[in-house]
């Protein structure tokens, strides 16, 4: 008995030795899947999470210093409801790799839940035309792959959050002389070459550090698709966060142009109605099944020619912090821009997203476990998990 543990102790130990891989493979027929770490194919429903308190600013929480450690409660919801895959957007303040290590190792050892892992790229006062800014960059996104390559819960890296929203002159702050030449679209463009030409160059060292995890690039929009094949040969798979109506339109004739699989990053409805003023569950359920059910028909399993690798909901919780003049104290009704493609646009009043009402669950003032805030489902939470977990009562 004792010789059998010890094999046995032996072979555990061995197996700890070798990290999981990641992959994604193409077909004869051109469709894209994503393996898990025992090659399975693997289609990500998942949720993008940031659970920031009611009260605090994201800038303030610290996520895996959080005492209270509220994924664990959110995780037994994820689970129930089919939760795969969790999207986050940053460590938090203060958080020690130690501490975020057991946030990501627990979602995944505890309730296989994996995370899509942020990469540092600020495009705020960011200089890409600067080899000095670059380098820096680089080394700060190359130390973290190093720090965290080993941690099993990672399904995949993702570099920086909607960059492109960056090429415009509104937002980017740099340029060289002969970008000055060019119309402002034409300057957009340049930027998007450089800019994708850099993160290619990144996205191979970041192979030579880890093979086992795919790597991808998060954009906003479309505009820039063109580029992808060229430009991004290195990366595995496309990130796009998608707010344009109730399905993808020309997503997908677009990506398949570019020979790459794309994962929705973010999509999603808010559950506050500005016309009706007030909170209106059942269109942000209908706009979110219908979206889902469009992404659904490009996976594999449902496609030969599958493009896409699944989608991340924004959001899991609501965010009381967003509205920029408010108080992370209330839950502000107010809208922070305007969608002409959702329900309840009114060019009279156009600012109709709120972005403190993506939750497809409340949270409440009323705690549990301490000092977290209660989570209260709303109907979007329960038809994604008719759609995801159907066996679960």
């Amino acid at each position: 008995m004792r010789f059998i543990i010890i094999i046995l102790s032996i072979l555990l130990g061995v197996s700890n030795l070798f990290p999981y891989a990641i992959q994604i493979t193409q077909s004869l027929e051109g469709g894209w899947t994503l393996l898990d770490e025992n090659s399975e194919p693997f289609v990500v429903e998942g949720v993008c999470y940031s659970p920031t308190p009611i009260g605090q600013t994201v800038w303030e929480y610290n996520l895996g210093g959080d005492l209270n450690s509220p994924w664990l409660v959110d995780a037994d919801l994820m689970q129930a409801m089919g939760v795969n895959v969790i999207r986050i957007y940053n460590k938090g303040t203060e958080t020690g790799m130690e501490e975020f290590t057991r946030f990501i190792r627990q979602m995944y050892k505890l309730y296989s839940i994996y995370t899509v892992f942020p990469l540092p790229l600020n495009m705020q006062g960011a200089n890409f035309a600067s080899e000095e800014y670059k380098a820096r960059a680089k080394k700060e996104i190359l130390e973290t792959v190093e720090q965290y390559k080993d941690t099993k819960g990672i399904l995949v890296w993702l570099l920086g959050n909607e960059i492109d929203y960056s090429f415009f002159d509104d937002k980017a702050f740099w340029d060289t002389k002969e970008l000055r030449d060019l119309t402002p679209f034409q300057r957009a463009k340049a930027r998007a070459r450089m800019v994708f030409e850099f993160l290619n160059e990144i996205s191979e060292e970041i192979k030579k550090i880890d093979g086992d995890h795919p790597v991808g690039v998060s954009l906003g929009k479309t505009d820039f698709f063109s580029l992808i094949k060229e430009t991004l040969p290195g990366v595995d798979f496309i990130g796009l966060n998608y707010y344009q109506g109730r399905n993808f339109s020309s997503v997908w004739s677009l990506i398949r142009k570019q020979d790459k699989p794309i994962l929705i990053t973010e999509f999603g409805y808010d559950a506050y109605n500005t016309k009706k003023m007030k909170e209106d569950e059942e269109t942000q359920a209908q706009f979110i099944v219908s979206l889902w059910n469009d992404i659904n028909k490009q996976v594999i399993g449902r496609n030969t020619g599958s493009l896409c690798l699944g989608g991340c909901l924004f959001e899991w919780t609501d965010e009381w912090w967003k509205f920029e003049y408010g108080d992370p104290r209330i839950h502000e009704p107010e809208g922070t821009w305007a969608n002409t493609a959702w329900f309840d646009y009114d060019p009279a009043n156009p600012n109709n997203v709120q972005e403190e009402w993506f939750g497809i669950l409340r949270i409440s003032t009323n705690t549990n476990f301490g000092t977290i805030n209660q989570r209260i489902p709303r109907k979007a939470y329960h038809k994604l998990k008719d759609l995801w977990n159907p066996k679960v009562e």
